[in-house]
């Protein structure tokens, strides 16, 4: 039996259209920031090549990032560089370098905001606007950090010209000085997760190019809860994941690797990731009450319901936990999209011939597939048992394989428990 599929919470992207209103609105910006540094005579001459160089600019960065949020993570390094451009200016250094400082600096900010307050705010249905106070918190505090980040320094850009003396300037000197400082801190503060998000994909796209395939991959709601499902192969599956998602995920982490103290830092604060306390029986499970806050909180939860790595070449999917049970039961109107990540096992980081490390050699661009199903929901009378809702997703994401060319998995059965009837099979 075909699962259900609820209608996505997104529509598909027209980048075409929305690509072109993007290099427009940028290349605007970067004309208004040239004509500001360099003082630029609106002759005809000028007007074309600041023109040429500011549309060139806009899509040059434009297609560097596509992820909604992480293209964010290029907005601290931005401001540093404007804000030194801008240090340099009122320490009397004074220059084209120093002009074109605030060019780049600026036109990556604008970039940067442009793409995302078009991308992450395209509208969940097309018929209805999708408003500042209907959406999640995350996203509303990013959007009003945006404000003070881009246009303060802007406005700042426009009153202080490199060319304009400063002892001219609408501002003091000293009031504009602490106001850039506050941006400059502010951004790397409050945009320090897209920054370093950026960072780790560079590293994991040097070892796999990571590609995704399915109607999940196109129509993921931008806001609003969701959970992602999918099979463990190895250390880097949630890597694999975030990349392919286009918004912020919260992941849920086992101590093994939650409690390091290089990690740890980060996890807590900075991606706000559910720690999962690595035992074989517990009487408690804490996580399963964040997870259920983070869903109510609009966040996109990710977690593996194996729990654990794989471990054999025969036993490509291991049985599901109760957690992914209890977190719908409470939550039953999430929707869920199950995932199957092809080519991580035999990896550096998985199980395959020996522990992750061992007896394996380094990869470089090892191709990593993603088959992303639609959004669906479970239905209640898969719910009204852990047993029936545990063999449903399984065959799901078993399912998704079909995205990626691959057969499904023979569909799988649990034994009835005695407080359970047997539950039907579904593909």
């Amino acid at each position: 039996m075909v699962s259900p599929s609820i209608a996505p919470k997104s529509i598909p992207f027209p980048n075409q259209w929305v690509g072109a209103a993007e290099v427009l609105l940028t290349a605007t910006f970067t004309w208004s920031i040239l004509a500001m540094s360099f003082a630029l005579d609106f002759d005809s001459t000028s007007l074309i090549l600041s023109l040429a160089f500011a549309l060139v600019f806009g899509i040059a960065l434009l297609i560097i990032r596509t992820h909604a949020f992480r293209v964010l993570g290029l907005v601290p390094p931005a401001m540093t560089l404007a804000f030194g451009s801008y240090l340099a200016g009122l320490l009397g250094t004074t220059g084209v370098w120093t002009s074109l400082g605030s060019v780049v600096g600026n036109s990556i900010i604008a970039t940067a905001s442009i793409k995302y307050l078009i991308r992450a705010n395209w509208p969940v249905n097309p018929k209805e606007p999708y408003w500042y106070w209907k959406r999640p918190r995350l996203d509303r505090w990013i959007d009003y950090s945006l404000f003070p980040i881009v246009y303060g320094h802007l406005w700042l850009s426009l009153l202080v010209p490199d060319s304009r003396p400063y002892r001219e300037s609408y501002f003091r000197v000293e009031l504009s000085f602490a106001i850039s400082c506050f941006l400059f801190v502010y951004a790397w503060i409050r945009l320090f997760r897209p920054f370093f998000e950026v960072c780790v994909e560079a590293v994991v796209a040097r070892n796999y190019r990571v590609t995704s395939a399915g109607p999940g991959a196109t129509g993921l709601p931008q806001h609003g809860p969701l959970i992602i499902i999918a099979n463990h192969a190895c250390w880097w599956d949630p890597l694999f994941l975030a990349k392919v998602l286009p918004r912020p995920v919260t992941p849920m982490m086992t101590s093994l690797f939650y409690d390091k103290w290089y990690l740890k830092p980060l996890m807590k604060y900075v991606f706000g990731t559910i720690r999962v306390e690595d035992a074989r029986v517990r009487r408690e499970a804490p996580e399963i009450q964040e997870a259920i806050r983070a869903i109510d909180d609009g966040k996109c939860l990710v977690l593996f319901p194996e729990s654990f790595l794989r471990r054999k070449e025969e036993v490509p999917l291991r049985r599901f936990g109760r957690g992914v049970w209890e977190i719908l039961k409470a939550r039953p109107e999430t929707p869920v999209v199950c995932c199957w990540i092809e080519g991580a096992w035999g990896s550096y980081s998985s199980y395959w011939n020996g522990p992750p490390t061992k007896n394996k050699v380094k990869e470089r661009r090892r191709p990593i597939s993603i088959g992303m199903a639609a959004p669906i929901t479970v239905p209640a009378e898969k719910l009204q048992y852990h047993l029936a809702t545990r063999i449903y997703l399984m065959n799901e994401v078993s399912a998704a394989r079909t995205h990626l060319g691959l057969p499904a998995l023979p569909p799988f059965e649990l034994p009835a428990k005695d407080d359970e009837p047997a539950p039907e099979q579904s593909v």
